[in-house]
């Protein structure tokens, strides 16, 4: 019997396993599907058919497309050129530093980018500083989160896009609590000497054991950013580092190469500034990322939405497509794997309507729409594909050693037998989901996907009524698989 067949025929749930899911779906929004990977027999079903705004468990898509166009092996490449000449330990010309649309670039493989220019003994530019974005254009905010953060960021998951964008689009800002109680607390901007930032510090010092309270948010006025910093933190301890998105990514990394280059004893006797598709002329130093493979084991477990959403940049610079990129573009490679995975994992469902939305491989937009039925069709086709699966599987987390406190709550079987991906949204209204792997207890594997929605008329959900709800039944089923 074909595969395509094999599915055709899945069989009905044997008996019922999501009780506590089943009992929510009366006052939410719940698609759940629990199989078996060898025979695609069904555990257990709701709604499964059902779309929902998802969350993260998009990143499961980005991650998908990304292996399957670039391969597990794959590198970006972020380059200093120059048109210039070099003389003596002087560059003559421009400094270009074009990007390569590394997810993970970040301050160490700067420095490392820059002492390639030490190592061909250039001391100084007699040129401006330029940051080449052009692999990606200058890519618009298209959801709330993202837009709200030009002006206003407390947080660092609504970083903006770019391909030359550094440390995630975010500013690190370390705290020190100074040496006796009262005194004022120390701010430090990381890397040392980076400017472009004001900084307006209330924090305080308070005494030994006290509960360390902080509050940071960025603004953007007049074409100045301002850290304001509010609250109170223990003498002894720290510091106490804090990220929050940047206003313009490829603007910042220019201020960051800036700062790392002087600390680097390179002057720079022009200005910095940002432009699409330079005079790039010859290579003069590069630094590669860490594989493909290694970067989504970071990108799942912390859920970094700027990972995911530049990786899905890159599918369509990739394959071509006009600049300046947007995210609802970009992803329309997300939506062919969907189809595609939906097609050869449950083809009687394929093609029954206008198939899953995907308008961002982070999850951050709300009008992302998958059924549990397109992401378990998704971790099908991906088991089934050999030399993708092993970086595809490690890189979703096991809650014994994720990071995140939703996945540590549960028995041992939860722990350890399962690999899954969460996604959570608090507005318009609440989003839980999580999809993933389970171990069978003969050896073999499973899928999983459950998406909880509030409703218009009842939007806020609670985390017993939906993580509580989807482990609970997650644990029912591994005992008796």
């Amino acid at each position: 019997m074909t595969f395509a067949a094999l599915a055709f025929s899945a069989a009905a749930p044997a008996a019922p396993y999501l009780d506590s899911l089943r009992e929510l779906s009366q006052r939410a929004d719940v698609t759940a599907l629990v199989i078996r990977l060898d025979d695609m027999s069904v555990i257990d079903a709701i709604n499964p058919d059902q779309r929902l705004t998802p969350a993260s468990v998009s990143k499961l898509y980005a991650a998908g497309a990304a292996l399957e166009q670039f391969g597990p092996g794959h590198r970006f490449t972020s380059r200093f050129t120059s048109a210039g000449s070099v003389s003596g330990n002087t560059l003559n010309g421009d400094l270009v530093f074009v990007g390569g649309g590394d997810p993970s670039l970040d301050n160490p493989q700067l420095w490392s980018l820059i002492n390639g220019l030490r190592e061909r003994g250039i001391t100084h530019v007699n040129g401006n500083l330029v940051v080449d974005d052009g692999l990606f254009g200058s890519v618009p905010c298209l959801t709330k989160d993202r837009c709200d953060a030009q002006r206003v960021a407390s947080h660092a998951y609504s970083a903006p896009l770019s391909s030359a964008g550094v440390n995630f689009a975010t500013i690190q800002t370390n705290v020190y609590p100074g040496e006796r109680s009262g005194d004022p607390a120390r701010v430090a901007l990381y890397p040392l000497g980076l400017s472009g930032y004001s900084i307006d510090n209330t924090v305080t010092t308070g005494l030994p054991h006290t509960r360390p309270s902080l509050s940071v948010w960025r603004t953007y006025d007049g074409g100045r950013s301002t850290l304001h910093l509010r609250g109170s933190l223990p003498m002894g301890t720290g510091p106490y580092e804090v990220h929050r998105a940047v206003t313009g990514p490829a603007g910042d990394t220019a201020r960051v190469l800036l700062a790392m280059l002087q600390d680097m004893g390179i002057s720079v006797s022009g200005t910095a500034r940002v432009q699409s598709n330079a005079n790039q002329g010859n290579t003069l130093a590069a630094v590669e990322s860490d594989t493909l493979a290694e970067q989504l084991i970071p990108l799942m477990a912390y859920s970094n939405n700027y990972m995911a959403d530049t990786l899905t940049l890159n599918l369509a610079a990739d394959s071509g497509y006009n600049r300046p990129l947007t995210l609802p573009l970009a992803s329309q490679a997300l939506e062919a794997l969907a189809d595609r995975a939906l097609r050869e994992n449950f083809p009687s469902q394929a093609g029954n309507d206008n198939g899953a939305v995907i308008e961002s491989g982070s999850g951050l937009a709300v009008s992302n729409k998958l059924s549990a039925r397109d992401l378990v069709a998704l971790l099908s086709y991906m088991y089934r594909q050999p030399s993708l699966f092993p970086a595809f599987y490690g890189s979703i987390p096991v809650p014994l050693s994720a990071p995140s406190r939703t996945l540590k709550q549960g028995n041992f079987d939860w722990l350890t037998r399962i690999n899954a991906k969460t996604g959570t949204l608090s507005e318009p209204v609440t989003v839980r989901a999580l999809a993933g792997y389970f171990r069978l207890q003969s050896g073999g594997y499973g899928a999983f996907a459950f998406v909880i929605n509030g409703t218009r008329s009842r939007p806020s959900l609670s985390y017993r009524q939906t993580v509580t709800a989807y482990q609970t039944d997650m644990e029912s089923i591994l005992a008796d698989y």
